[in-house]
Formats: structure tokens, C-alpha cells, sequence
């Protein structure tokens, strides 16, 4: 390993004074930008273009609302019905363990272990999307 180099602080300003008046010395040596001879007119035709168009169709929530009213019904009906239904059903259920031979036992949980690590790579990949920006879900 190499030793971490150590920089005094007047060197660093030293350093950073030179790059400061290179910078400034090649800012200064450049000209002035013009733009070409249509840009202004070709601009100003689109400007004046977008103003005539006319405006967008409007989203038809006159005719959305009945049908997103009706989905919402059908759903929040067929979770009464479920909680109606299935709780007396979840009540007389019995959940029986399944006997499993030691050779898949092994097997079963080496692949639980996989399935784990797979998970916990997901859940960061996922993560670090949201954290950089990226949303979405893949």
C-alpha cells in the first residue's frame, strides 16, 4: 500500500490559485457567441405557431366517473363478500405440516437460503433505483 500523500494547506491554495487563473485566461480568450442570421426569425415562427395551435381535448371525466364508479363498487362489494365469505371458511381450516425425508430437508432449505439472498438483492437494487432518481419498479 502506498503511503497517503499528505498536501500542506498553502500548497492546495497554490494549487487551486493556478487552476483558478487558468481557467480565467481561457474564459477570457474566447468570443463572444453570436447567433446565425435566421435563429431569431425561426424562433419566433415557432413561438407564434405554438400560440395558434389550438388547446388540448380535454379528458372526458363526464363519461370516466360512471365507470370508475362502478370499478369501485365491484371491488369494494367482492371485499365484503371475501370478509363475509372467508372468515368462517378460515375459521374451520386446519393447516397440517407435510412430513418431508432429511435428503429434502437439505434441499428445501439450501433453497430457502437462495430465495433469501435473492430477495435481499432485489430489495437493495430496488432501493438504490429510488435513491438515484430512477423510480419505477424495474
Amino acid at each position: 500500500m502506498k503511503p497517503a500523500k499528505k498536501v500542506r494547506k498553502g500548497e492546495r491554495q497554490a494549487v487551486n490559485h493556478r487552476i483558478d487563473a487558468e481557467i480565467d485566461r481561457v474564459l477570457g480568450m474566447e468570443e463572444d457567441l453570436i447567433p446565425s442570421s435566421g435563429f431569431m426569425a425561426s424562433v419566433m415562427e415557432r413561438v407564434e405557431e405554438e400560440a395558434a395551435a389550438p388547446p388540448p381535448i380535454p379528458f372526458p371525466w363526464k363519461r370516466a366517473i360512471p365507470g370508475i364508479l362502478l370499478t369501485a363498487g365491484v371491488f369494494g362489494w367482492g371485499a365484503v363478500e371475501l370478509v363475509r365469505l372467508g372468515l368462517p371458511m378460515a375459521r374451520s381450516l386446519t393447516i397440517i405440516a407435510p412430513h418431508l425425508s432429511a435428503a429434502y430437508v437439505r434441499t428445501v432449505e439450501s433453497a430457502g437460503w437462495v430465495a433469501l439472498a435473492l430477495g435481499i438483492s432485489l430489495a437493495s437494487w430496488m432501493l438504490s433505483r429510488r435513491l438515484a432518481g430512477r423510480g419505477g419498479l424495474l
